[in-house]
C-alpha cells in the first residue's frame, strides 16, 4: 500500500510539473509581440477606444467621448453612449490601462492572462471528469490553440470580449461540476454568480451553464448517472449514483445569475434606457434576422467557422465527439453527459440562429477538446481496441485525406446562394475525412473479430496506438508552430502610436480630426492614441466620401476646432498646423500633416 501510495504521489507531482510547463510555455509564447501597435478594426478598435474612455468615467461607456457630429443612437459604429457589449471585459481592460498606461500591451494583457487561466480550468475540468492524462492533453490543445492566440492578439473578429466570456463560462462550469458532485447549494450559487459575470461579458451566450445544469437534471429524472467521487487529490472511487441536482438547485443558480446582472441592467435602464433597449433588441434579433451580413446557412458554423478552432485535426475531433455520443447512450455517465451537453448546447443554437459569427462557438472549445483528449487517454489507459480504433482511425483519416483549411473567407461570398448546404460543398474534405474514419473503424473492428482469440492482438493494438501517437505528435508540433506564427505576425502601425501621443499633448482638448487615411478602421488608431474624436473621410465600406468641409462647420458650431489629419500627398488649401515623420521600420518613414480647417476655407 505504501509503494502504491508513493507511485500515486509521484504521478501527481509529474502531472503538476507537466501542467506548469504547459502554462508557462503558453504564457511566454502568447505575450510575444502582444503589444503590437496595430489595432484591428473588427472588433478590437471599438473596444480599445471605449476602454480608454473608461479611464475618465468608469460607469459611462462611450465610443465618441465628444460627439462633435450628429449621431444615431442605433448606429453603434459612431455612437456616443456605447452599450453594444456588456461591461465586464472592458472594465478589465480599463483596470489594465490604469496599471500599465494607455498602450496596446495593456489592451491585450488581460486576454493573455485569461488564456493561461482558461488552460488551467480546462485541465481541472477534464481531470475531474475523466483523468489527469486527459486533462493534460486537453490543456495542451487549449494552451496553444491558434484561434485563441489570434483572439488574444486581436487579429480575429474577436478579442478580450470573447476571451472573457470563455473564462467566466469555464469558471461557472467548474463550480457547476463541483455542485453536481457535492450537492452543496453554495456551489450552485457560485456557478450562478459567475454565469452572471459571463453574461456581463457577452450577453446570452453565458446561459450555456444553465443549459448544462438543466440537461443533467432532465437525464437524472430517468437515468442513473455514474460519476467519480473524489476522496483525495490522488484517489477516486467510482460510484453508481444519481447526480446530486434538484430543480431547486437550478433555480438558485439562475437567481444568483439574475442578481449579479440586475444592478447593471437597472443602471442602464435609469441612465441610458433607449440605447440599452435598442442594443438588447439587436442581440435577440440575431436569432431570426441577418445582422450586419452575418446571416448564413445552417452548415456554416460546422463546416466553415469551427475548423478554424481545430486546424489539421477537426475531422478527428468530430469523430471522437460522435463516438462519445454513442458511449453516452450505452451507459449514462456524468463525464460524457457534461461535456457533450456543453459542446452541443453551444453549437446547435448557433446553427439554428440566422445570424452566425465566427467567434460565437468559442466557448465550445474546452468541451470538444476534452472529448478528443478523453478518447486518447482511454486508448492508453484501458488498452482496449475500441478507443484505440477511434483514435487511430481519426489520425489515419486526417493524414491520408488532404484538408484542414476552410476555403471561404468572405462573409458575403454566399449571399443569395440557393444551395442547401453550400459550406459542406465548399469544404467537402471534412466529409471525406469522416467517411475515411468510418471505413477505417470498420476495418479495425474486423481485425479485432479475426484476432480476438489470438495472442498477437495485443501487439496489433499496441502498434496502432504507437503509430497514432507518432502522427499525433507530428500534428502537435504543427499546432504549436501555427500558434507561434500568430505571434510572429507582429502587426505594427507606428504612425498613429507616435503621432497620436504627440498630438494628445499638443492639441486642444476640443480638437476634432478628419482623417484621409482610407485603411478601414484607421480613425480608431488615431482616436485611441490621441484621445480626440476622429472621423474617417472615406473607406471601402462607405458608399461615398464624407463631406468633411461642411461637417467641419457643424463640428465648429458644436464647439470643436476641426483639423485635417493627412497621410496622403494631396495638396490641401488649409493652413498647416503641424507635421512630422515617423519611422515605420525597414529604413522607411511616413509623413503626416495636420491642417486646421478654418472658417474662411
Amino acid at each position: 500500500m505504501n509503494f502504491e501510495g508513493a507511485n500515486l504521489k509521484n504521478e501527481s507531482t509529474l502531472t503538476k510539473i507537466i501542467l506548469l510547463c504547459i502554462l508557462i510555455a503558453s504564457g511566454v509564447l502568447v505575450v510575444r509581440h502582444v503589444g503590437h501597435s496595430g489595432i484591428t478594426y473588427w472588433d478590437e478598435g471599438f473596444h480599445a477606444v471605449v476602454a480608454r474612455n473608461l479611464t475618465k468615467h468608469p460607469l459611462k461607456f462611450t465610443l465618441y467621448d465628444q460627439p462633435w457630429l450628429p449621431y444615431d443612437y442605433k448606429g453603434w459604429g459612431e455612437n456616443h453612449i456605447w452599450l453594444h457589449k456588456p461591461p465586464v471585459a472592458m472594465w478589465t481592460i480599463w483596470i489594465s490601462h490604469l496599471v500599465f498606461g494607455i498602450n496596446t500591451f495593456a489592451l491585450r494583457l488581460p486576454s493573455a492572462i485569461s488564456l493561461v487561466v482558461t488552460t488551467w480550468l480546462t485541465f481541472r475540468i477534464a481531470a475531474d471528469l475523466f483523468d489527469k492524462r486527459a486533462g493534460l492533453i486537453a490543456a495542451f490543445l487549449h494552451a496553444f490553440n491558434p484561434f485563441l492566440f489570434e483572439s488574444v492578439h486581436g487579429y480575429r473578429y474577436s478579442d478580450h470580449i470573447d476571451i472573457a466570456l470563455l473564462l467566466w463560462v469555464q469558471v461557472s462550469c467548474w463550480f457547476l461540476l463541483r455542485a453536481i458532485r457535492s450537492g452543496k447549494r453554495r456551489n450552485y450559487i457560485l456557478s450562478g454568480v459567475t454565469m452572471g459575470i459571463a453574461y456581463l461579458s457577452k450577453s446570452y451566450l453565458a446561459l450555456i451553464t444553465f443549459g448544462i445544469a438543466l440537461a443533467v437534471w432532465c437525464v437524472a429524472q430517468g437515468k442513473q448517472i455514474y460519476f467519480k467521487k473524489y476522496q483525495s487529490d490522488d484517489q477516486t472511487q467510482s460510484e453508481n449514483t444519481n447526480a446530486k441536482i434538484r430543480l431547486s438547485d437550478i433555480g438558485w443558480q439562475l437567481l444568483a445569475a439574475i442578481a449579479t446582472v440586475a444592478p447593471w441592467v437597472i443602471y442602464c435602464l435609469i441612465y441610458y434606457r433607449k440605447e440599452f433597449l435598442w442594443e438588447h433588441k439587436r442581440v435577440l434579433d440575431h436569432l431570426n434576422s441577418d445582422i450586419e451580413s452575418w446571416g448564413a446557412s445552417w452548415d456554416r458554423p460546422l463546416f466553415d467557422y469551427m475548423p478554424l478552432f481545430y486546424p489539421m485535426f477537426y475531422a478527428a475531433l468530430v469523430a471522437a465527439v460522435l463516438c462519445l455520443i454513442v458511449v453516452l447512450f450505452k451507459r449514462w455517465k456524468l463525464p460524457e453527459l457534461f461535456v457533450l451537453a456543453w459542446g452541443i448546447g453551444v453549437i446547435v443554437p448557433h446553427t439554428l440562429a440566422q445570424t452566425k459569427t465566427p467567434s460565437a462557438t468559442m466557448i465550445a472549445v474546452p468541451p470538444l477538446l476534452i472529448c478528443l483528449a478523453a478518447v486518447i487517454s482511454r486508448a492508453w489507459q484501458r488498452r482496449d481496441w475500441t478507443y484505440t480504433s477511434i483514435w487511430a482511425a481519426g489520425m489515419f483519416s486526417i493524414t491520408a485525406i488532404s484538408g484542414g483549411r476552410t476555403l471561404v473567407q468572405s462573409r458575403d461570398q454566399f449571399d443569395g446562394l440557393k444551395a442547401v448546404a453550400p459550406f459542406i460543398q465548399t469544404n467537402f474534405w471534412i466529409v471525406e475525412q469522416l467517411i475515411g474514419f468510418g471505413v477505417l473503424l470498420a476495418v479495425f473492428a474486423g481485425i479485432y473479430t479475426l484476432f480476438r482469440q489470438h495472442k498477437a492482438q495485443r501487439w496489433i493494438w499496441f502498434g496502432l496506438r504507437t503509430v497514432a501517437l507518432l502522427i499525433a505528435l507530428f500534428y502537435a508540433g504543427r499546432y504549436v508552430h501555427t500558434a507561434y506564427k500568430v505571434t510572429e505576425r507582429n502587426s505594427e502601425i507606428p504612425l498613429y502610436e507616435t503621432s497620436g501621443q504627440r498630438l494628445q499633448h499638443e492639441m486642444p482638448e476640443n480638437a476634432c480630426f478628419f482623417l484621409d487615411d482610407e485603411r478601414v478602421g484607421a480613425h480608431f488608431d488615431l482616436m485611441y492614441y490621441a484621445d480626440r474624436s476622429t472621423y474617417q473621410i472615406y473607406n471601402k465600406h462607405m458608399t461615398k466620401p464624407r463631406d468633411f468641409k461642411s461637417q467641419a462647420k457643424t463640428a465648429r458650431e458644436a464647439g470643436a476646432i476641426p483639423y485635417l489629419f493627412s497621410v496622403k500627398e494631396t495638396v490641401y488649401d488649409y493652413p498647416l498646423f503641424t507635421e512630422g515623420e515617423v519611422d515605420i521600420g525597414n529604413g522607411k518613414t511616413q509623413r503626416y500633416r495636420v491642417f486646421e480647417i478654418t472658417e474662411t476655407q
